[in-house]
């Protein structure tokens, strides 16, 4: 079974960074962090790091289990 994890980083310009992680566990930690702290992005030449109020979303994808899921209404 394949643990990783994709983490997607929604910009206010637009872009959307992305990167795996293993497991779960991992994931909930990068997910936290970028909303608290902003998103670094590092492709090997460039190193940038971007404030928390540039960030519109950060979406995990592959599943993260919870105990209290939500539901989405609208009007």
């Amino acid at each position: 079974m394949d643990t990783n994890r994709t983490i997607k980083v929604y910009m206010d310009d637009g872009r959307v960074f992305h990167y795996s992680v293993e497991g779960e566990e991992k994931a909930r930690e990068h997910s936290a962090a970028i909303a608290k702290d902003g998103y670094r992005h590092n492709d090997g030449e460039n190193f940038e790091h971007y404030p928390v109020h540039r960030i519109l979303k950060v979406k995990v994808l592959g599943g993260v289990e919870t105990l209290y899921p939500d539901r989405t209404t609208g009007t």
